[in-house]
């Protein structure tokens, strides 16, 4: 299954280089480039649980 969408989900997708993951972590999008498709599974779980850090300010 390929996901093709670029939200706070991990994304991955095939290009002629390999494999792109997207995943949106602390308000940013992320990328990491793979070369299989199990490379990329697993990078976009990986990012997928790792939460964006709190914010040093304050309210």
């Amino acid at each position: 299954m390929t996901m093709t969408t670029t939200t706070d989900t991990p994304a991955w997708t095939r290009d002629n280089e390999g494999w792109l993951v997207r995943v949106k972590v602390g308000g940013r999008i992320q990328e990491v480039r793979c070369t299989t498709e199990s490379q990329a599974r697993y990078f976009a779980t990986v990012l997928a649980m790792n939460p964006p850090k709190p914010s040093k300010l304050r309210n």
